[in-house]
């Protein structure tokens, strides 16, 4: 196994740790957490800059380097809706972006491995939607450090949350409005390459 690909893997075991910190540690446990999960997303620029300046992309990396984004994001996301929402709220929001993701990372690896593999380049739509993601995230994993901060001014800390609280529900709802948005986008553009796999493959 090369270098890029170990660290791919690195990233998908960081995928399970590191939502798995933020649910159960406390304070301590979540600041290390979010160590983790900065690390994990360096790691995703790393390998790929890796790879293309001493020439080793692989198969194996291209199929891993997907599936290890998204166990790192919908980790983190479910991390996020188990200590952040109550029950009810969580499922709503979780299950739209889980489906998209899964789905249409299935959908990249078939075209992908396809004896002619089909080219499907990046769109706005999506760019916007792991943008938004990648912000949404460390600003949630801050959030669940700051709530188990030990409180020195429990008053000025309760407004700080108050306010955290109520950007994190605006940025929640735009990352599954981008998601869901890029998701169509994406079936609705490569509708042809879609219909054909799903027929023939």
């Amino acid at each position: 196994m090369n270098v890029p690909n170990a660290l791919t893997v690195l990233r998908i075991i960081l995928g399970f740790i590191v939502p798995y910190m933020m649910i159960t540690g406390d304070f301590n446990i979540r600041v290390w957490a979010a160590i983790l999960f900065a690390i994990a997303a360096f790691t995703d620029w790393l390998d790929g800059w890796y790879a293309r300046r001493y020439n080793l992309i692989t198969q194996l990396g291209k199929i891993l380097d997907p599936i290890a984004d998204k166990i790192i994001v919908l980790g983190s996301f479910v991390a996020v809706s188990d200590v952040f929402f109550d029950e009810m709220y969580s499922i709503w929001w979780i299950i739209p972006i889980f489906l998209r993701e899964v789905v249409i990372t299935i959908y990249r690896l078939v075209f992908l491995l396809r004896k002619k593999p089909i080219v499907v380049a990046a769109s706005w739509s999506g760019k916007a939607k792991t943008v938004m993601q990648m912000v949404t995230l460390p600003f949630a994993y801050f959030y669940l450090m700051l709530s188990l901060y030990p409180e020195s001014d429990p008053v000025g800390t309760s407004m700080v949350l108050l306010i955290m609280g109520w950007l994190m529900h605006l940025m929640i709802l735009a990352s599954l409005a981008l998601t869901v948005g890029s998701g169509l986008r994406f079936f609705i553009k490569n509708w042809k390459a879609v219909k054909e796999v799903t027929t023939y493959e």
